[in-house]
């Protein structure tokens, strides 16, 4: 899985207000700079760098809302959003640092005085969209589903979800150009929008699909079917039209920005390093930090279980380059998969190298750094069973008699940004390879099940979840030890 399959360019439009307060309620523990919070900061700049990372978007945007009281739909309706609590204080103060960092990362920031940020993305979305783009709205609002369209996305980066046509459908029930008029019936109470009191959302929804939309429904209340329901539809007829207008975003914000000022480009070190070291956010610098000449950095993982299945997940880099690598073991141990992901990473290697390799796996780093040279020495490479795992120990051991290799152990991913990738990678190979493995079982039981002399093909009920839960569930996951410095690591694995 090297990187991302591009089949035209690809505008990202990020919901910034929505990734701080994601961030700040997200990461609770004080990540601090002397006495002054920083956990939002934090989070926001950890969050936007894997979302860099994993989508390498051709253009960016991180897009903020005004202070709520200063928006069109606070003008129309004073009580729109009011229910809220004030932003908190300690959050307040870190609202400068997050903007400090988009401007290091060379990101666009934008805002529109009397739109939110939903208007603002909408605005854009279609704009380029109907230019040619591929448009992916980084968001956790429901409310942006209604902008979705078969070039312009949604992707919720906390779920890992990705939301089109058919996703909007599932949601609300409607397609994405109705969703304002399901909210305009039912209401939104996140935004304090009042809708038509009695109606819900699933009845909304029914309603709409009746009768094609809001307007409609008003129109023919006299066919809804409940007394009290169509005296509702009468009386607040009018405030289901203020909602729906109070719920639909805007593409008419009149904010003019040219695509080429959305191109990505190169972070500005001279700004953003000292900022990050400023914060306390040492750990995120090697993002930013190219490897040092000639030097090939390997980051590894693995992810696997006691004889079941196993992913594995690899981030090589060299100058300002980058590759990901990452795959499936159907049968596995952890202290497997951080083997061959070992491997994996040396195999990708095309000539000898300076390589710096660093990984979380004790097991790994210490056998290559420590114990293989004893190995050899005593023959237990090549006696038979004299080592747990002997056949990837020694193809390690050739892999790395090719290169000039340094192996550094992070202990836990200790916040590194490249570790964690690569968790992310082998845990998102070992649920697809399970996946894959489950459907490829299916049709089996399906038939065992229902014979299809007696049942025909279209009949058959699916295959219960749980069943194919069972044949793919491993045992519990075993966890590399941590060995004590006169241990080889192999008197322990047995």
């Amino acid at each position: 899985m090297e990187g991302v399959l591009k089949s035209s360019r690809q505008l990202y439009l990020l919901d910034g207000s929505s990734y701080i307060y994601r961030a700040y309620y997200g990461v609770r523990e004080p990540v601090a700079s002397g006495e002054a919070p920083t956990n939002a900061v934090f989070g926001f700049t950890r969050m936007l760098l894997s979302l860099l990372q994993e989508n390498r978007p051709d253009y960016l945007a991180v897009v903020f809302d005004p202070p709520r009281e200063e928006t069109f739909r606070r003008e129309i309706y004073p009580a729109y959003k009011a229910q809220r609590e004030a932003t908190p204080a300690d959050l307040i103060s870190q609202l400068p640092y997050v903007r400090r960092v988009v401007q290091a990362l060379n990101i666009p920031a934008l805002e529109a005085p009397g739109f939110e940020a939903d208007d603002v993305i909408a605005t854009l979305a279609r704009r380029y969209a109907e230019q040619g783009m591929q448009v992916t709205v980084v968001t956790g609002d429901k409310d942006l589903l209604q902008i979705v369209t078969d070039r312009v996305r949604l992707l919720d980066t906390m779920k890992g979800k990705y939301s089109g046509p058919e996703e909007v459908v599932e949601r609300f029930g409607v397609p994405a150009e109705l969703v304002a008029d399901v909210l305009g019936l039912a209401g939104d109470a996140s935004d304090n929008i009042p809708g038509v009191p009695g109606i819900g959302e699933k009845t909304a929804a029914k309603l709409v699909r009746r009768f094609g939309s809001l307007e409609e429904v008003l129109q023919w209340k006299s066919l809804v079917s409940g007394k009290t329901r169509r005296e509702s539809l009468h009386l607040y007829a009018d405030q289901a039209r203020l909602s729906k207008v109070l719920a639909t975003v805007r593409y008419d914000v009149p904010l003019e920005v040219p695509l080429a000022d959305l191109q990505m480009r190169s972070p500005n070190l001279r700004e953003l390093t000292p900022l990050l070291r400023e914060l306390g956010f040492a750990a995120l610098e090697a993002a930013f930090t190219p490897p040092p000449p000639g030097v090939v950095e390997i980051y590894s993982d693995g992810s696997g279980r006691e004889a079941g299945p196993g992913g594995y997940g690899v981030v090589l880099r060299y100058g300002k380059h980058q590759k990901e690598l990452s795959g499936f073991e159907p049968v596995a141990t952890s202290q497997r998969m951080e083997l061959i992901a070992a491997i994996r990473g040396l195999e990708a290697l095309r000539a000898p190298s300076r390589v710096r390799f660093f990984s979380d796996s004790q097991y790994l780093v210490r056998g290559m750094s420590e114990w293989l040279q004893g190995w050899v020495r005593a023959g237990r490479l090549e006696t038979p069973d004299a080592l747990k795992n002997q056949d990837l120990w020694r193809q390690l051991a050739s892999l790395s008699g090719k290169h000039e290799i340094s192996w550094q152990w992070q202990p836990g991913h200790a916040g590194h940004l490249f570790n964690e990738r690569c968790d992310k990678l082998a845990k998102r190979a070992a649920e697809e390879g399970m996946r894959a493995a489950a459907a490829a079982s299916m049709p089996e039981v399906a038939v065992a099940a229902s014979p299809p002399e007696e049942v025909p093909k279209e009949e058959k009920e699916p295959v219960p979840a749980s069943a194919v839960a069972a044949a793919v569930v491993p045992a519990a996951c075993v966890e590399d030890a941590v060995f004590d410095a006169d241990a080889d690591g192999q008197l322990r694995l047995y």
